[in-house]
């Protein structure tokens, strides 16, 4: 059982149009990584489900190292993922990676501080109707999953996203729309601004 990749129901791009409604995954382990997995997705997943997968992976003490997401139809999502586990709670090779990001978050699930040293936004305009933030957080199990769960509160989902830890620092980019795919108002773009700055370490004695 070295080197295992498990497969379900995974799909190319190739097929998408064919297969309304399905998606799947690859884990499969990283030879020159100790506790290191490689967890591809690509389907047609719902709305939210990069949060819903972070938030479930942190508690079942996955860490995500880097990857990147990108919707690249109207719901047909093609992701990579590099994880990070010396504990987990179960097995990485045995989870059902699809199960977990249609898992609804419990609504009393403690969100932890989220801690940002800097960030950047551009508005949709310059990114094809995207909102473009960038943060720099101090990382932390768990980082990734608040933080879409802080978007998804101001109805804001990532159509795309880059995200990396490099040297204990969280470095993550987002491209985010509103519910079905709208354009973020210039209301939700000030106070989206305006909540960051109150994330910051700096910022109301969070230092």
């Amino acid at each position: 059982m070295n080197n295992l990749a498990h497969k379900k129901e995974a799909f190319s791009a190739e097929t998408f149009s064919g297969a309304i409604n399905a998606a799947g995954f690859d884990i499969k382990t990283i030879a020159s990584k100790p506790d290191g997995y490689d967890l591809t997705i690509k389907g047609f997943m719902a709305p939210g489900w990069t949060g819903r997968l972070t938030a479930a992976l942190a508690e079942h003490k996955i860490g995500i190292v880097r990857g990147k997401a990108e919707r690249i139809t109207m719901s047909a999502w093609n992701s990579n993922f590099e994880l990070k586990s010396p504990a987990p709670l179960a097995n990485p090779l045995e989870i059902n990676y699809i199960a977990l990001a249609g898992k609804e978050l419990p609504s009393d699930r403690k969100v932890e501080k989220i801690s940002l040293v800097e960030y950047v936004m551009e508005p949709a305009s310059r990114h094809g109707g995207s909102l473009y933030v960038e943060v720099t957080g101090v990382d932390r199990l768990g980082f990734l999953g608040d933080l879409l769960d802080y978007f998804s509160m101001r109805c804001l989902f990532p159509v795309k996203m880059s995200v990396e830890t490099v040297a204990g620092m969280a470095v993550d980019r987002f491209w985010l729309r509103g519910i079905g795919g709208s354009v973020p108002s210039d209301g939700i773009t000030g106070a989206v601004k305006e909540n960051l700055e109150s994330l910051l370490v700096s910022a109301k004695g969070n230092a």
